[in-house]
């Protein structure tokens, strides 16, 4: 039996959140073995929103999850990138015993991003993804599906103010 070991990483300035060494895409991995995530974001002066999302592990302790363009969840994280992540269920409801995490949302127009991002997520929710698209079409015509990425840098330190 032949052993292999892992190509070297470079660690991130906030090695703290990822453990060197190790892969984003296993079991066991928080952002891998999350069904969803709940994305809170500011919409108005005093006011947020929440949306349930498919979520894939990105590296260096990133998550990432897709957009419509068409989307105000869009417009308002390129305007506002301030985010508070929480794992939820299967159902989009906040999981059992998760907690939030703050970070700051980018949103990345790159087509070679996004279907890095689309297979990824084919690969972890198999089907799912297809019933997602089907519920995309139905609510929105032909509003195209995940055309955009988000990718969340998760912040250690404490809370950032979500309204203003």
């Amino acid at each position: 039996m032949v052993s292999h070991t892992a190509p070297a990483m470079r660690p991130h300035r906030r090695a703290e959140m990822v453990p060197v060494g190790t892969s984003a895409w296993h079991d066991g991995s928080l952002w891998w073995d999350a069904k969803s995530v709940l994305v809170t974001r500011p919409v108005a002066p005093g006011s947020i929103a929440t949306a349930p999302h498919l979520v894939l592990p990105a590296e260096q302790g990133r998550l990432a999850f897709v957009l419509s363009s068409y989307g105000e969840e869009a417009q308002q994280l390129a305007y506002d990138g301030r985010v508070v992540i929480q794992i939820g269920d299967w159902r989009g409801r906040p999981a059992l015993g998760s907690r939030q995490h703050y970070g700051t949302a980018h949103i990345v127009n790159d087509p070679r991003v996004t279907e890095r991002v689309h297979e990824g997520m084919r690969i972890k929710y198999g089907a799912r993804t297809a019933l997602a698209r089907m519920a995309h079409r139905f609510a929105h015509g032909a509003v195209p599906y995940g055309d955009l990425v988000a990718i969340v840098e998760l912040h250690p330190q404490g809370p950032l103010m979500i309204s203003r």
